[in-house]
């Protein structure tokens, strides 16, 4: 009790004067000293000035305070804003109780999935326009994530798909990196040829429509990806790759290539439509689409019901 009248009367004696770091302190001692309400008080005087390290601090004390007063759906919404900025976040604070670790367990373990998602979808438009300086930090924190998820034993049929994409194009792009570095000593010794921007590749599941023979609008059913939650992935039934020769494998692994296809598998498990994204040699990918075709799965399902599924590939020689 004591702290407790201390506390407030400093906090009236001080006034508008006190910084983002007392406020912080005094809500500290009154959440010590059981002043719950008090300390909600103390936090909510704080502004958007605040250094951002304070006004994490105030978010974990404002969740911590809510719990203690039973008003648990507050203290998980605070929690859920504070993991949607930071994933990983960790409490740092000495009075977070094994209860309040694991509120913030279970908020993470069930935000993670759709943040993983959400990571990947920005990274992969990046890769697809060649950005990979913008694609790589989100495909490390989806990796990092991933890890966090088995960590903590999500269950996301989709997040297994995820962790091979995430994978494989961070091994892309440091191939890519490689390459350029390798190179650099030829473009400093010639004049390197104008570039010629690549044609746009069509996106499976970007298709919702086209005409038919009649000129109507044929609609076609949609297509999920690893990217879309509640989807079971298809499962490999047979995906045997092209053989390559001895001197395409020679050719391939000298130049450090790494192929991107994405193949989009119907409602029987068939591969009805394979497109090349990244090439990894110019004969091997005519190879690779054709056998593709031969390629079956037990089919992607939603609630239960077989959908088409966009699944995308990284080829390694």
């Amino acid at each position: 009790m004591r702290t407790i009248v201390i506390v407030g009367a400093l906090l009236i004696a001080a006034g508008a004067a006190l910084t983002g770091q007392d406020l912080l302190s005094a809500a500290k001692d009154q959440y010590a000293s059981a002043a719950y309400e008090d300390a909600l008080s103390t936090l909510n005087r704080l502004d958007g000035s605040v250094a951002p390290d304070v006004a994490r601090q105030a978010d974990e004390y404002r969740a911590f305070c809510l719990y203690a007063l039973g008003r648990t759906g507050e203290a998980e919404s605070v929690a859920e804003s504070l993991i949607r900025k930071e994933p990983l976040v960790r409490l740092e604070a000495a009075d977070a109780s094994p209860r309040l670790e694991s509120m913030f367990s279970d908020v993470r373990k069930r935000l993670l999935p759709s943040l993983i998602r959400d990571r990947y979808r920005v990274a992969r438009a990046a890769v697809d326009e060649k950005s990979f300086a913008a694609a790589e930090p989100n495909l490390a924190d989806a990796r990092r994530m991933i890890a966090e998820a088995e960590k903590l034993g999500v269950k996301d049929d989709g997040l297994s798909d995820l962790s091979v994409l995430v994978d494989g194009f961070l091994q892309l792009i440091k191939s890519s990196a490689d390459q350029k570095k390798a190179e650099q000593p030829a473009v400093a010794a010639a004049a390197a040829p104008a570039a010629t921007a690549p044609a746009p590749m069509r996106s499976p599941a970007a298709v919702s429509a086209r005409a038919d023979a009649s000129g109507a609008a044929a609609v076609i059913p949609r297509v999920y990806s690893a990217v879309d939650e509640g989807v079971s992935p298809p499962v490999v039934l047979e995906q045997k790759m092209p053989p390559m020769s001895n001197e395409m494998q020679l050719i391939t692994r000298a130049a450090k290539s790494r192929g991107m296809i994405d193949i989009v598998i119907d409602e029987t498990g068939r591969v009805i439509d394979t497109s090349v994204r990244q090439s990894m040699n110019a004969a091997f990918d005519g190879m690779i689409v054709r056998e593709s075709r031969r390629w079956k799965y037990r089919p992607a399902m939603v609630n239960g019901a077989p959908v088409r599924y966009v699944k995308t590939l990284i080829l390694v020689p």
